[in-house]
């Protein structure tokens, strides 16, 4: 293909990796038309070696499965990219000696066996617990400094980059609301790796974890003391990916009570590539009741009728369900929302039940 239409075929996808959905495989594509190789892939790591996400076009699926299955851990380009900033090329052309390269084994078994002499590699992502490159693979060895310099490629790659920022922005964006709004109900989220390693986690689950005496973290990674807690925490996580339907664990030995883990596969526009990411939030048990609709009414000066209302959004009832149950129209009981909304100052639901939890 001209390396013209490679670059901007490339630019267009990375323009739109915010998107819900991002065009990974065309920027594979166009990485790989651009640089001139015979194939790409975008490699996620965690914690140094542990393979999150293999993402490929043009590579067979032997060749995958070898290197998910006995060559991830022995991959030479993972020690000398290792710090390097995003951005920064490598090509094991220039990394590696020929008299190296032909007594390594990853090169001889791996690299040469399906066909890739050469590698050219952009570190895309490097983090405390997780690192990402793009990896073009050439058939045949030759110098590729020259190219990796080019205008194309640093347009490229500075456009890779900035994309990739914008992306992580929003993603952040949306776990922050995401906290705020758990918050409101007293409860904490974190997102977490398949494995167990948490990437971010909001303020209350920070201090969940640091007061916790059962469920912690453990070098990033999610631990309890009781042996069979952690097979079923280690379980719950796999099945959370892989059924895409919530799954909810009991916390024993928690510090307030009872507590539960619930766990759903992360919105797509928090991974990278085609990583699956868990979303998990911290029921808390409690160790007081609920206030009374006598107390609710006389620390918000609101009717009898209001303050069932409101002890029915604390309980995690709509205002559909509620009218349901008392037998009332769905309009009285909204009617009965902007009222409480008004005299207790607020303009959300949340902001209700967190103002009902910590009645005087």
């Amino acid at each position: 293909m001209n390396r013209n239409l490679a670059l901007h075929r490339t630019l267009d996808a990375i323009a739109h990796l915010s998107d819900p959905e991002p065009p990974w495989t065309d920027l594979l594509q166009g990485m790989q038309q651009l640089i001139g190789g015979d194939s790409a892939t975008f490699i996620l790591l965690e914690r140094g070696s542990e393979l999150l996400s293999f993402q490929q076009v043009n590579v067979s699926a032997a060749a995958e499965l070898d290197y998910a299955q006995r060559f991830c851990a022995h991959d030479i380009l993972i020690p000398p990219t290792f710090g390097a900033p995003p951005g920064s090329w490598f090509d094991t052309h220039e990394l590696f000696s020929p008299a190296f390269l032909s007594k390594n084994l990853y090169y001889a078994d791996f690299m040469c066996r399906h066909g890739a002499r050469q590698m050219l590699a952009c570190v895309v992502d490097e983090g405390p617990q997780r690192r990402g490159g793009l990896t073009v693979q050439r058939s045949t060895a030759a110098h590729a400094r020259r190219l990796l310099d080019s205008t194309r490629v640093r347009r490229v790659t500075h456009a890779l980059r900035q994309g990739l920022v914008r992306r992580d922005v929003r993603a952040q964006q949306w776990l922050g609301d995401a906290e705020s709004a758990f918050a409101a109900f007293g409860e904490t989220v974190f997102l977490a790796t398949p494995a167990g390693t948490v990437l971010r986690a909001s303020a209350g689950a920070q201090e969940f974890f640091g007061a916790s005496r059962s469920l912690r973290l453990r070098g990033q990674r999610l631990w309890h003391p009781d042996a069979q807690t952690l097979q079923a925490l280690a379980a719950g996580l796999r099945l959370a990916v892989q059924s895409r339907q919530p799954v909810c664990l009991p916390i024993p030995g928690g510090p307030a009570g009872q507590q539960e883990l619930e766990l759903a596969r992360a919105a797509p526009q928090l991974s990278l590539g085609e990583e699956v990411l868990v979303l998990a939030r911290i029921r808390l048990g409690r160790s007081q009741m609920a206030p009374s609709i006598d107390r609710l009414r006389s620390a918000f000066g609101i009717t009898h009728a209001e303050a069932r209302v409101l002890t029915a959004l604390m309980a995690g009832q709509s205002p559909k369900q509620h009218a349901g149950a008392q037998g009332v129209s769905v309009h009285t009981v909204r009617s009965q929302v902007s009222s409480l909304m008004a005299k207790m100052g607020s303009t959300r639901q949340a902001d209700l039940v967190r103002q009902a939890l910590l009645a005087p």
